[in-house]
């Protein structure tokens, strides 16, 4: 008989998980708390407009990077796929607005103009820059002494950068920075307390051309990977809620769901960790790393999308940040000094023709927007608009024309991602990338469950598209393994 696998969420790493296994000739079964794919990986379209509610820059989007061939195996990219590579980050500082070069050469000579006594440390971080443009990023930890070798033949610049940056924090590279501007703009790219290695990461990849935005977006990504899953013979339940994770002697037997058990020979976690282990397993099989980090670990703080449609094309760039001095005071009771704004005039799937998608980004607390959806849906409502009408007379101060130019508006609360995924505490991309979460290798079984596994954006620090994938892709091989005993 042919064993069969049950998958707890149509993420990204549930879907990867689901068509490697489903290649490897295990039946599985996905089943999906919303009433489509894509998990946290997921957009909104209203009206012809595509609100992409996921990708900023997806790393690994360079033909030949070990991540760009996850991508194709799993079909998150084809080889047609258009990638867009941004030229330069935009960004005010000190009431200037800073076009930063995503060309190392540029990037350098922008960072000396702002301060000759910082030549010698400028210099230093290129150098480092540099050595990441041109290095290999392993997708994950060796399974094999092959893999080892590999990583250590082709990835020794990212081994160096690793080591000299991954213990250290953002601030603590960038405060010896002479010119405060400089280090304004880098607080800007990163959080302070964030691991070094995030930043000089994410400006390698970008300046390489491995970190662009895929044409059609979080949209196409997932409808790729869950065509190619149910190709394979994969099968997908929506609006299908796990209650139960079901274990007999310490083995996991089958889940539950809305009443209905389904028996399989494993099941994969490919969903939120708290909701895995205090809710579907009961907090009755404890994991000791994933316990103590959901407790104490800083995570991603839980986000507000607010997008507008336009009916005409404004010039705004793919991302922008700006300082608001005068605060956006939100329904909350927050007050926000600045802002991202990003546009997708570059994607002529993101609106109807000659018009405009455009999504501004910001952190709101989970616990208002929660409570109100919860005891007052009307007023909920009401106080979203009021948050889209906040912010759009702020971009009117700095883009004239944006407010009679709006003819959609869509707000996402923390409460939307909680809805639609369960979430722990709103966060967008689990454990932050600190030092102290990154030396962690956390575990993707449970000490004393068999044929379980969970992976996810929970299972490394940092988050992201590249690494869910890969976890789905590790969690896969587990099982496989223990299956196949």
């Amino acid at each position: 008989m042919a064993k069969k696998v049950n998958i707890v969420g149509a993420g990204l790493a549930g879907l990867s998980a689901g068509i490697y296994l489903q290649q490897s000739g295990i039946e599985t079964e996905i089943f999906e708390l919303a009433g489509w794919a894509g998990g946290m990986c997921t957009t909104w379209v209203r009206n012809g407009y595509r609100f992409d509610g996921c990708i900023h820059w997806m790393v690994g989007t360079k033909p030949g990077d070990e991540f760009y061939k996850l991508y194709r195996e799993v079909g998150a990219l084809e080889e047609d796929t258009v990638i867009y590579n941004d030229a330069s980050i935009k960004m005010e500082v000190g009431g200037v607005l800073y076009e930063i070069p995503m060309e190392i050469s540029k990037f350098r000579a922008f960072l000396q103009s702002l301060s000759e006594q910082d030549d010698k440390k400028i210099d230093e971080l290129c150098k480092d820059i540099e050595t990441m443009i041109h290095t290999k990023m392993p997708t994950g930890a060796p399974s094999n002494p092959s893999q080892l070798m590999s990583i250590m033949k082709d990835s020794r610049g990212f081994l160096k950068i690793a080591r000299k940056y991954l213990g250290k924090t953002v601030h603590e590279v960038t405060q010896s920075f002479h010119s405060e501007t400089i280090r304004n703009i880098f607080a800007s790219l990163m959080p302070a307390s964030f691991s070094a290695i995030s930043v000089v990461m994410m400006l390698g990849t970008r300046m390489s051309g491995n970190a662009g935005y895929p044409m059609g977006g979080a949209l196409d990504v997932i409808k790729r990977m869950e065509t190619k899953y149910r190709s394979l013979g994969g099968k997908i339940n929506f609006h299908a809620k796990v209650d139960e994770i079901v274990v007999k002697d310490g083995t996991v037997t089958a889940i539950q769901s809305k009443g209905v058990l389904h028996p399989a020979d494993a099941v994969i976690a490919a969903c939120d960790a708290y909701d895995t282990l205090q809710n579907m397993l009961g907090g009755k099989h404890a994991h000791p790393q994933l316990d103590n980090m959901l407790k104490t670990a800083p995570l991603f703080p839980p986000l507000a999308l607010v997008s507008f449609g336009l009916n005409k094309q404004l010039n705004i760039p793919f991302s922008v940040q700006y300082e608001c001095p005068e605060g956006i005071k939100t329904p909350s009771g927050s007050t926000k000094h600045a802002f991202n704004i990003r546009s997708f005039d570059f994607d002529p799937e993101a609106a109807p023709h000659d018009c405009s998608s455009v999504m501004v980004v910001f952190e709101e607390p989970l616990e208002y927007w929660e409570k109100l959806r919860a005891s007052n849906l009307e007023e909920y409502k009401n106080q979203k608009q009021q948050l889209a009408d906040a912010v759009s007379s702020a971009v009117e101060k700095r883009i004239p024309g944006f407010q009679d130019a709006i003819t959609v508006v869509d707000v996402a609360t923390p409460a939307t991602y909680v809805r639609l995924t369960n979430v722990y505490r709103g966060s967008f991309e689990g454990f932050a990338p600190l030092p102290s979460a990154l030396k962690k290798g956390i575990r993707k079984t449970v000490p004393g469950l068999k044929k379980f596994c969970i992976c996810g954006q929970w299972t490394s620090a940092g988050g992201g598209i590249c690494s869910a994938i890969a976890s789905g892709k590790d969690a896969a091989n587990l099982i496989l393994k223990e299956i196949k005993r």
